[in-house]
């Protein structure tokens, strides 16, 4: 049952451009921003996930989120 939700979930978010990684419960997500658009990209995938987690009942643990930017 695990692997439904989890297979959903890399499909929803790479709708959105981005690339997703995933190891048992962590999800990565990451995109190379180069123009608003990619910002938009990303946003949408964020705002997916937060979909889909509300949607199974799942809670987003936010003291574990961490964002990288390189420049």
């Amino acid at each position: 049952m695990f692997f439904e939700y989890i297979n959903e979930l890399i499909c929803l978010l790479e709708q959105h451009n981005v690339k997703v990684k995933m190891f048992t419960d962590d999800v990565k997500i990451y995109l190379k921003v180069i123009n608003d658009v990619d910002i938009v990209h990303l946003q949408l995938a964020l705002t997916s996930l937060v979909e889909w987690a509300n949607k199974w009942q799942l809670a987003i643990f936010i003291k574990k989120l961490h964002y990288i930017r390189v420049i």
